[in-house]
């Protein structure tokens, strides 16, 4: 038995359970206020694998580059949520967790993760690395695009009016890309097995959760 398969196939799977024990908990109305707030703890566990799993050691220069991405994101939203200017004008709840200047510390995290994920997601599809620096932020685009039908019932953020604005995902795309470009430029390389298996797994539970939401409300 290879002992390396089995550690991720059994990561994947309780990875998977967590979040589908999740799904349930914020269908049933009697739980979905207390799921609200271990939002933060499954975006904890799932960072958690990726940390395990990543390959080859952190240096002092990928976590350099981990943490300029972390800041920026996290700024970038700051600066979105008091001006409106950057994503449009919306406002965070307490679904994310602790936050400082009316932004969630875990956004930026987010921003990371998906950044991480996808970046290892493409790279695995095109061989071409022009090829995967713009499919990258579409593949984050595509992410966001269901997580934000989710995200006011999840309690995590809403937007004025009740809209979602396309300057939203235009400025998603362009600073995912500008994430991509960082670490290509840096020529920051690394790999984890793992990466897969979250993004799909995140995406498919608000997939999951989107169209409960649209069939119970009609």
């Amino acid at each position: 038995m290879d002992l390396k398969n089995t550690t991720i196939k059994y990561s994947v799977g309780v990875l998977a359970v967590f979040y589908l024990v999740g799904i349930v908990g914020f269908i049933l109305p009697a739980t979905h206020q207390l799921f609200i707030r271990l939002i933060p703890l499954a975006l904890l566990l799932s960072l958690g694998f990726l940390i395990w799993f990543h390959r080859p050691k952190f240096t002092i220069k990928v976590l350099l580059i981990f943490g300029i991405i972390f800041l920026v994101s996290f700024f970038a939203e700051v600066v979105g949520v008091k001006t409106g200017f950057i994503f449009g004008s919306y406002r965070y709840h307490g679904g994310l967790g602790i936050k400082i200047l009316d932004t969630p510390l875990m956004i930026g995290m987010n921003w990371l993760m998906l950044v991480y994920c996808s970046k290892i997601i493409t790279e695995k599809l095109f061989t071409d690395s022009t090829t995967s620096l713009f499919f990258a932020p579409i593949l984050m685009v595509l992410y966001d695009l269901v997580m934000e039908q989710a995200a006011p019932v999840l309690g995590m953020w809403s937007w004025s009016g009740g809209k979602i604005p396309v300057q939203n995902f235009v400025a998603w795309y362009l600073l995912a890309f500008l994430f991509h470009l960082l670490l290509q430029k840096t020529k920051t390389v690394f790999s984890n097995k793992m990466a897969g298996p979250v993004f799909v797994i995140q995406f498919l539970f608000f997939v999951v959760l989107v169209l409960n939401f649209l069939t119970s409300s009609t």
